[in-house]
């Protein structure tokens, strides 16, 4: 973590239970290392995506989505676009028993009227603070705690990649995000690592990982990313990111989230 970054966690640290504090980032590369607090946490991704790592697990936050990180979860952020641009808010919000989606890491869609509201609150400087804005304070908190009632929870995005516990599958995970374009399969990937198919098949089925599933995950993830930085068709996309054709890229994509890439698209 730069110096930037530590100075303004601290002021994160330091921002009173009673100050909503609001942060905007250009066009820029998004690289934050592992780090808590003790605010909730809303990002909106107006423009390119997220990657927000959580223990073992990462997820990912497309463009014109919203990512809920309760208080005081250990999380890293990233992403692969060229440009992003994320509106955060940083707030102290008290859930009751029954606001069990308040507690837990959520990834929300957007529509016009949320994002509307988002800008709005987000138009209003740096930080809005409830002795100074009380209407508009309770305004904000009442919005955000709506958030899981009046937002689609989009539950397949939650379904995301998990860093194993055996050290010898990260080189091979990682050698898969690289080379998403190629044909991939088992045979090639075992001869390549020095395994025979057995022991690997059986190294991916001992941590809990489906070869097939988790490769179209990682190519349906990127497809995203692709939309979001824009200048390709959707067959070059699909393409791009290894589907033989755009009828399997198609096919596949809609398994994984439940609409068409075009649907999607149209959707952000």
């Amino acid at each position: 973590m730069n110096q930037e970054q530590e100075s303004y966690i601290s002021l994160i640290k330091q921002t009173s239970k009673e100050t909503i504090r609001i942060k905007k980032t250009g066009w820029e590369e998004i690289k934050l290392p592992g780090h808590a607090h003790e605010k909730c946490q809303i990002i909106y991704t107006l423009s390119g995506t997220l990657h927000v790592q959580i223990g073992s697990t990462s997820y990912f936050v497309p463009e014109k989505h919203i990512a809920w990180i309760p208080g005081s979860t250990e999380h890293e952020l990233s992403s692969k676009n060229r440009q992003v641009s994320l509106v955060i808010f940083y707030l102290s919000m008290d859930a009751d028993d029954k606001d069990t989606a308040l507690k837990e890491f959520s990834i929300y869609h957007t529509n016009s009227f949320i994002a509307e509201n988002l800008k709005f609150i987000a138009s209003k400087g740096t930080e809005i603070e409830q002795a100074d804005s009380p209407d508009l304070y309770t305004f904000a908190l009442s919005f955000f705690k709506l958030l899981p009632s009046i937002s689609q929870d989009m539950g397949f995005l939650l379904k995301m990649l998990a860093i194993p516990n055996d050290a010898r599958l990260h080189p091979i995970l990682a050698y898969l995000q690289e080379h998403l374009h190629e044909n991939l399969k088992m045979p090639q990937l075992a001869a390549h690592f020095g395994f025979s198919v057995r022991n690997l098949s059986r190294l991916f089925n001992e941590s809990g990982i489906r070869f097939s599933y988790y490769v179209n995950n990682l190519r349906i993830m990127r497809a995203i990313e692709l939309f979001a930085d824009g200048g390709r068709t959707m067959q070059q996309i699909a393409y791009e990111v290894g589907f033989a054709t755009p009828n399997h890229f198609n096919r596949v994509f809609r398994q994984i989230t439940g609409v068409s890439p075009n649907a999607f698209v149209k959707n952000d």
